[in-house]
């Protein structure tokens, strides 16, 4: 027989908790316990936290301050049980008991056998239970978890952490204290013959000019039998096997290593989201003892060459940060990935498959999993494999304020080196996996990014160069030598930020744009700019007497995201706001355009510059202010559209000094033109306008450009008089038009002639009409239209399904800009059915309005519900 796998997962679970040792008087452990009273039902993998809530035990953990009625939870023990049977025709067979991850500290038992203590998040525990079973009568597993470890919170001392477990939930600037405990991954007992593999890696290597591949798979073997054994590979591409092969062996009772190997001319490659198709090969690889089949496993693969070599223009002490992907050069797309939620054992597959498809539209084609959350989860590389979306993986090691240097104990370094060796063949099978760094804003005590010469960092990195030699390698981020992108650092030392973090707040209308346009980082792997949440994420999580007001003297503000709570700075950019649906679009507003404008000047500095990897994508819970452009319950914030606007392949871009413009004589902006596609179009037309909110057109410009092979192409500039501008608020379009009035390219840029942005908060009401189309491509797409005589800022299109079900939707754009008579087809990507859904749309300068997706097509009415102004 091949291994079967029998899922001990599921909801039939018991969980209590004790105080001390008192789950050892009570013998819960054994089968026969007499101790019945006070346990809930469970679910695994899960999290404690969730279990409580769900058992009326804890409040809504998310709502509120309710997160510091449970930070006790952590301090006690807790017994998770179940009983399960065997089916009698399997008692011939070795089984295993696997636990694929506990959270985070336990001791395990089946029908009273101790099966040892174990330790680590990330790694798993395989015990032989072959003797243990019982066969026609219950088997009782209880797993013991220890109270959680005392570590470290974000402000203090990284020396002092000890273990290898996600940071963040002990309190981080976007997460309460909710330190998570339990049972976290899956859990499963294996069934085989009398050999197994407990390990197959399948490495292939890729000869960018032979256009070769060699394809190595070593398969680890345990178990003994008293005759041959053999291991047969087949690799499948499609469907079609592409390679087969067995080798023969004498088993030995010691563990022993089988390589097998082969070579691919012309293979499909694995590529990049935006660069290709992801390719997959399927590898089996099947264990016999004698004629019989014992064990079997199953891996996908992608054949790649990734490298990093040195980016333009730099001198030979910078590292080198520029990614080539078989043979050609990828400039990094990337954003932040911070854990699904802050109760991370909770299996969400439809969260995790709506989030990852946002990063795919948004033409992302790097996560950086952060190193003060988790080592992720398999699904997660697997998705990520299917669709092209790389991952830079950081150990679990993350800065803390006070001071930033990891523990330099033996047995610390002894702990990480030891589970590494346990972690690294897990995750090294997956195409999507490009880079192991040791961790996030590692730093000396001068605040200098420490290097492989840090003990635990060139530990971790002899551990991934011996298990995963193919895989790049960083010792921390930033690297340095500067940490800062600041204009201090810029004007002391404009060739020392190579890579770099920060800032992680807009630093003010005029002085966010001239510390990008002076940008001279070489990488960018962290920074943000900070914005309130969505109204309905504030309206499920806040009680209504606590939504004002939204600042740092409101304690419920102040405990969800205090730290990035720009409303005194909204307010001085704004004038006066009184209410929160202005301060919700003004905060999002410059959320929107600072990041998106940081992101262009990186973009315009390829590659020279080869990397963007703002802060954050996702939160991992529902705060009132931060810096993620997802929030928790996975609605897209405006900046994240702004985001994927600014990461189209072909892009116009726009450089200029300041959003307000009260000082200026002459408006000037500078147009460039980046190119992602590697390809050439015919010549085109390039289409530049500076037009009134009222539709009025102050100026423009047309000529023709080629868009070629180039990344970069600096185009004209536009100077023209402040005086010819009549309004105070108005707008800058670009265009690139190709030959057959396709559009290959728009932007679109807002100012104020003032000292602030108060004007767009003046500006007279319009109205919009909305329908639902289709489009030929999208059964499922909302027509706007402005039909007013004034702009309607900041159209956000919402569904209305209830936040937290696991139900998603996904629009193609949002948070935009309609000048009067415009329209925009928006089309929906959808997880669910869409009939009957309403669609709310509105607009900063428009009430919100709303439009029923019907399942026949029909014209809306230009009145009703279906027009409205504010």
């Amino acid at each position: 027989m091949g291994a079967t796998r029998i899922l001990l997962n599921g909801t039939d679970w018991e969980m209590k908790g004790f105080i001390g040792l008192d789950w050892l008087s009570r013998r819960v452990h054994m089968l026969d316990n007499q101790d019945t009273r006070g346990w809930k039902q469970a679910t695994v993998p899960g999290s404690v936290h969730y279990d409580l809530w769900q058992n009326g035990e804890i409040p809504d953990p998310y709502f509120g301050q309710n997160s510091l009625l449970m930070e006790w939870v952590p301090e006690r023990t807790w017994v998770y049980r179940k009983t399960f049977r065997m089916n009698p025709v399997e008692r011939d067979h070795r089984v295993f008991l696997h636990f694929e991850g506990i959270d985070y500290s336990a001791q395990l038992f089946l029908n009273g056998k101790d099966l040892g203590v174990h330790e680590g998040v990330f790694v798993p525990i395989h015990v032989d239970v072959t003797d243990e079973l019982y066969y026609g009568e219950d088997n009782y597993l209880a797993i013991i978890i220890m109270p959680a470890p005392d570590e470290q919170p974000q402000v203090g001392r990284t020396s002092l952490v000890h273990t290898h477990k996600s940071r963040m939930t002990y309190w981080w600037d976007f997460c309460p204290r909710m330190i998570h405990v339990g049972v976290w991954d899956q859990v499963y007992l294996e069934v085989t013959g009398p050999l197994q593999l407990t390990d197959v890696w399948v490495n292939p290597t890729y000869d960018v000019k032979a256009d070769r591949a060699r394809i190595a798979v070593r398969a680890e073997v345990a178990g003994h039998v008293p005759h041959v054994a053999k291991v047969q590979v087949k690799m499948s591409y499609q469907g079609e096997v592409v390679w087969q092969s067995i080798e023969s062996f004498s088993s030995s009772p010691q563990t022993r290593s089988i390589d097998l190997s082969t070579e691919l001319s012309q293979p499909a490659l694995w590529w990049p989201n935006g660069y290709g198709e992801p390719a997959l090969y399927d590898v089996e690889v099947t264990l016999y003892a004698g004629s019989v089949q014992s064990d079997v496993r199953n891996v996908s693969i992608g054949i790649r060459d990734i490298q990093l070599i040195p980016n333009e223009g730099v001198d030979e002490s910078a590292r080198p940060y520029t990614f080539v992907v078989n043979g050609v050069k990828v400039y990094i797309q990337g954003w932040n990935w911070c854990p699904m939620d802050v109760l991370y054992g909770v299996e969400r597959p439809n969260k995790l498959n709506h989030l990852l498809n946002l990063v795919k539209n948004a033409n992302v084609n790097l996560l950086r999993v952060w190193g003060g959350g988790l080592i992720e989860k398999e699904a997660f590389y697997r998705w990520c494999d299917s669709h092209g979306i790389m991952v830079w993986q950081e150990w679990i090691q993350s800065s803390s304020g006070v001071e930033n240097k990891p523990s330099d104990l033996p047995e610390f370094i002894d702990m990480m080196v030891d589970q590494a060796q346990r972690i690294v063949p897990r995750r090294r099978n997956h195409p999507s996996l490009v880079l192991w760094c040791g961790g996030n804003e590692l730093q000396d005590l001068n605040g200098i990014p420490l290097s492989d010469d840090e003990p635990v960092l060139g530990a971790l990195r002899d551990v991934v160069r011996t298990l995963d030699p193919t895989r790049q390698w960083l010792p921390t981020s930033p690297t340095g030598p500067r940490f800062m992108n600041s204009l201090d650092n810029i004007r002391e030392c404009p060739e020392g930020l190579h890579d770099v973090h920060g800032p992680w707040e807009h630093q003010g209308l005029t002085a966010q744009y001239t510390l990008y346009n002076q940008g001279t980082s070489l990488f960018h792997s962290e920074f943000g700019v900070e914005g309130i949440a969505n109204r309905r994420t504030i309206d499920r999580t806040i009680a209504k007497q606590d939504q004002w007001p939204a600042n740092r003297d409101n304690p419920v503000f102040d405990h969800r995201g205090s730290w990035w709570i720009n409303e005194p700075f909204v307010q001085a950019c704004f004038g006066s706001i009184g209410d929160l649906r202005q301060l919700t679009f003004a905060s999002q507003f410059l959320q929107a355009e600072g990041l998106r404008y940081a992101l262009e000047s990186n973009r315009r500095r390829a590659f020279r510059n080869s990397g963007s990897i703002p802060w954050q994508f996702n939160e991992s819970y529902p705060n009132a202010f931060c810096t993620a452009a997802v929030d928790y319950f996975g609605v897209p914030k405006p900046a994240y559209y702004a985001v994927a606007r600014a990461y189209r392949p072909i892009q116009i871009s726009a450089k200029f000094a300041s959003q307000v413009l009260a000082e200026y004589d002459r408006f000037e902006a500078d147009v460039w033109l980046t190119n992602s596609t590697g390809s050439a179009t015919e010549p085109c037309r390039v289409e530049v306008r500076v037009v009134g909110v009222d539709g009025h057109c102050y100026g423009s410009e047309a000529y023709d450009v080629l868009v070629d092979g180039r990344y970069v192409q600096q185009l004209r500039s536009l100077r023209m008089p402040m005086s010819e501008i009549l309004a105070d608020v108005f707008f800058l379009d670009l265009a690139v038009i190709a030959n057959d009035s396709t559009t290959l390219a728009t932007n679109r840029y807002v100012f104020s002639k003032t000292t602030t942005l108060a004007p767009l908060q003046a500006l007279r009401d319009t109205t919009l009409a909305v329908q639902r189309v289709e489009d030929g491509l999208h059964a499922y797409c909302v027509r706007v239209e402005n039909t007013g005589e004034t702009a309607a800022l900041m159209v956000v299109l919402d569904h209305q399904l209830p936040l937290g079900t696991d139900q998603f939707v996904r629009f193609q754009d949002n948070a935009f800009h309609l000048l009067p008579g415009e329209t925009r087809v928006v089309a929906m990507d959808k997880d669910v059915g869409l009939d009957g859904l309403n669609i709310r749309v509105e607009a900063w300068n428009v009430n919100a309005l709303s439009v029923q997706l019907e399942p026949s097509l029909a014209t809306a009415p230009r009145g009703g519900s279906y027009v409205s102004s504010r």
